[in-house]
């Protein structure tokens, strides 16, 4: 339902919703996510034909009784519910949808938000909850509009761990921590790559003493500074045609290389977009469809962030916790010196060697912070539960390459 005939249809000529008001209907948020999952985990989700009052209490009593453990299945899809059902006055109900004008709140006593708060997840919040979250916070965003012949500007703080030395011999090995920026220009049509800098080592930095002295010995600067590389356009870039001599029929475009087109055409139904996603990756190798299904996922969000309505955005996140095997992280995680929630799934070995994908939302489901890669098997010297990646990405949409902003 369109946002501005939701806010008339509630609020009537009733005055704005207080903050007072907006903290609450947050909260409300927040229970009706974690009572959804306690739902699909006891069984207990209400049919939606039912009398939405005893629909209410259904869910109040599963949040009372929800057991531990997660689930890897989402049962009822979020925006699904009644307002009547929560016993959610007028004034809060549209403090739900006011928001959708504002945009999303970017931390606690945030002034544009009026002080209010954010709301965080709870450390025993599954997969689903946060999800859930995410999809409806992801709604809440102001799409972008982006034309033919612009650019996405992506810059990514990428940090990876670098093993020095031989793991196989009894000589020193060290651990460092690598930390590059990559700076990306390419088309908002299949995101073909006009230009890359890359600046290595912009910072080195070993995991314990230990390492620091192994570098020391295997002669590694961990003082070194930065080297800029440049790149040109990739071989199947072509500079976009003038705006005005666009054609009307462009490149419908496809997963990997999705257009703006190609990601509004994407079924906003969570169901149906897994389906969708499961053809398009196909058969391409020895991974599962699944593990292929969350890489591409992940790559999308990645790479296509900017020009992907909000609606498919959420239904993504949706999608994501119907994939068998998505988990969240025990508690909070840290990423870029930012604390957040993470969700992943376990990959499956490739060598002697098995990572854990990861996608960090900040504590309160509202914006995605990030990607990690975590060992989660000991291998070339690198302890389990070890954070071997991290990208940290921003986007700007420009006019031209090499435009920063």
């Amino acid at each position: 339902m369109d946002e501005v005939r939701m806010i008339r249809d509630v609020l009537g000529k009733a005055p704005a919703p207080s903050a007072e008001a907006v903290a609450r209907a947050r909260a409300a948020l927040l229970v009706q996510a974690r009572t959804d999952s306690a739902a699909t985990r006891t069984g207990d989700v209400a049919t939606r034909t039912g009398d939405v009052v005893a629909q209410g209490r259904r869910r109040a009593a599963a949040v009372r009784t929800r057991p531990a453990g997660r689930s890897h299945r989402l049962g009822a899809r979020w925006w699904h519910w009644s307002l009547g059902g929560l016993g959610i006055s007028a004034a809060v109900a549209a403090a739900l949808v006011v928001p959708a004008i504002l945009g999303p709140s970017t931390g606690p006593g945030d002034p544009d938000r009026g002080g209010v708060a954010s709301l965080p997840i709870g450390d025993g919040d599954d997969a689903g909850t946060v999800l859930r979250l995410a999809a409806a916070n992801a709604r809440l965003d102001p799409a972008v509009e982006v034309r033919p012949g612009q650019f996405i500007y992506r810059v990514i703080a990428e940090g990876s761990l670098s093993v020095i030395g031989d793991v196989k011999a009894d000589g020193p090995v060290a651990r460092i921590w690598v930390v590059r920026r990559h700076e990306m220009w390419y088309t908002v049509e299949g995101l073909r790559s006009a230009q890359l800098r890359i600046t290595e080592g912009a910072s080195r930095t070993p995991l314990t003493p230990a390492d620091a002295e192994a570098a020391r010995k295997l002669g590694y600067d961990l003082t070194a500074p930065p080297r800029v590389e440049e790149h040109g356009p990739a071989p199947d870039y072509q500079p976009p045609a003038d705006c005005e001599s666009c054609p009307a029929v462009r490149d419908p475009g496809e997963l990997y290389r999705p257009t703006p087109a190609y990601l509004a055409s994407l079924p906003t139904d969570p169901a149906r977009l897994l389906d969708t996603l499961r053809q398009a990756v196909g058969d391409q190798n020895k991974h599962s469809a699944d593990q292929q299904v969350f890489t591409a996922v992940l790559d999308l969000l990645q790479e296509a962030a900017p020009i992907m309505p909000p609606k498919v955005r959420a239904a993504l996140y949706q999608a994501v916790a119907l994939i068998p095997g998505v988990e969240r992280v025990d508690g909070r995680v840290d990423l870029a010196g930012r604390q957040g929630v993470a969700i992943g799934r376990d990959g499956e070995s490739t060598g002697d060697e098995t990572k854990r994908e990861e996608l960090v939302f900040d504590t309160a489901g509202r914006e995605l912070l990030g990607f990690r890669t975590v060992q989660i098997r000991t291998a070339r010297g690198i302890p389990a539960g070890t954070v071997a990646a991290e990208a940290v990405p921003t986007f700007t949409i420009v006019d031209r390459v090499g435009e920063v902003r």
